[in-house]
């Protein structure tokens, strides 16, 4: 019997994917750098993503022998994912209420602090970096509306 590792089946199928999107890409009109059309970005994100997935191929085919892992359900922490999945939901409920700043430093001491555990400072530095990165990007720079909510700037 043929045994296909997890590594291959995954790069096998993201292969797939990235040929599909790059198909239907160059469909609506690629474009040039001066000139982007529509398909542009699809098309050569495809061309990376496909570019990573034959790398992820070609390693597990050159691999010798079989290390079989354990199923990845078993190795899946399900407190914290759970915890994750109620802190993204209660971020998007909140975020509209308590405005963009405050949910997200929120969110991010969540995820960097009490799931990681690393030092205090190292979270709260992490959660501060992340935050004003994110909103100088795409307030200031993209000019993307974010939720004011109870602090505005």
């Amino acid at each position: 019997m043929l045994r296909i590792s997890s590594d291959l089946a995954s790069g096998l199928f993201w292969l797939a994917l990235s040929v599909f999107i790059c198909i239907k890409s160059a469909e609506v009109e690629i474009g040039s750098i001066r000139s982007p059309g529509s398909g542009f970005l699809p098309f050569w994100a495809g061309v990376l993503f496909g570019m990573l997935a034959m790398v992820l191929v070609l390693k597990s085919l050159i691999k010798k022998g079989i290390n079989e892992r354990p199923p990845i359900i078993g190795n899946v922490k399900w407190n914290r994912a759970l915890v994750v999945l109620g802190s993204l939901y209660a971020y998007a409920i909140l975020l509209q209420k308590i405005g963009y700043l405050l949910a997200t430093f929120g969110l991010m001491i969540l995820l960097f602090c009490v799931l990681e555990r690393p030092k205090w400072w190292v979270g709260i530095a992490s959660s501060l970096l992340t935050v004003s990165l994110t909103y100088l990007i795409f307030y200031k720079w993209l000019g993307v509306q974010l939720p004011k909510g109870i602090l505005t700037f």
